[in-house]
């Protein structure tokens, strides 16, 4: 995005990083959550290289559940093979055959519009990707994309909605890391406009992980914007796609749900 407004940790920092190395690959395309206090050159979907991939992950517990938002996805394009583990069908996604700038193999979901994710199916030296999505890892990943959904819900609202029920359902803290900041655009009469569009490239990181615990890395591409309500641009804004890395902790709360505990900036998502 080309988003620069501070927001902080759950608030998810839009600073413009280098997007040389990411913790997954795609193609090219946009990314999350908007905001941050920098900014740079901006990277031109052709401009941007394959990226490299962090150590596969490992094995972890997958008796969990995920929270879920109210979000229903609309009906599958596409398929998942038989021998590719996918996201839940019954999750607030669906399948599609693409997404804009999306060239890498993969799966590619839809979260709303303007809004995918993408994840890699098979490792490949040419692409430079070294995780694929697994049994295990599925609850964790699909908990953080619910988390990255409500807040992307929220923030594209007129006006931004800092009361609905996925907040706390997909945040430890619920809306409470999120609050200050977004009540500052709130105040502004700003909302999040992604008709620039936004991909989400996560994986888990294998050797950070513990007992009821694990963490995310996402190297996102983002063209989303903060708008005010007569189209002009907000809090320094500035139109084009930045690659940003986020670390997103992940823990499994009493009831054996997956939710986001924190998430804040990452630079070495995107190396």
């Amino acid at each position: 995005m080309g988003c620069t407004t501070a927001l902080h940790q759950e608030a998810i920092m839009h600073r413009p990083l280098r997007s040389s190395a990411a913790v997954l690959i795609a193609g090219a395309l946009l990314a999350a959550a908007c905001t941050g206090d920098g900014s740079s050159a901006l990277t031109t979907l052709d401009s941007l290289p394959p990226t490299t991939v962090v150590p596969p992950t490992t094995a972890a517990a997958a008796t969990s559940t995920t929270a879920h938002t109210t979000t229903t996805g609309a009906p599958a394009t596409s398929t998942v093979p038989n021998d590719v583990v996918g996201l839940s069908p019954d999750g607030p996604w669906r399948l599609v055959d693409s997404a804009p700038g999306v060239e890498a193999p993969g799966l590619v979901y839809e979260l709303m519009p303007g809004l995918w994710v993408w994840l890699p199916v098979e490792e490949s030296e040419e692409w430079g990707i070294s995780w694929t999505l697994t049994e295990e890892d599925r609850p964790i990943i699909e908990a953080y994309l619910q988390a990255r959904l409500v807040f992307f819900q929220a923030t594209a609202a007129h006006p931004i909605d800092l009361e609905g029920p996925g907040w706390a359902e997909a945040y430890v803290d619920g809306v409470d890391r999120y609050r200050s900041v977004l009540t500052r655009h709130l105040d502004l009469q700003e909302f999040l406009d992604l008709s620039g569009g936004v991909v989400l490239r996560p994986q888990v990181i294998g050797d950070l992980r513990a007992d009821g615990q694990a963490v995310v890395w996402d190297c996102m591409l983002d063209g989303s914007v903060w708008r005010l309500p007569n189209g002009d641009l907000g809090s320094d804004s500035i139109l084009g796609i930045v690659p940003n890395g986020l670390e997103a902790v992940i823990v499994n709360d009493i009831s054996g749900t997956w939710k986001a505990q924190q998430v804040s900036n990452q630079e070495a998502a995107c190396r």
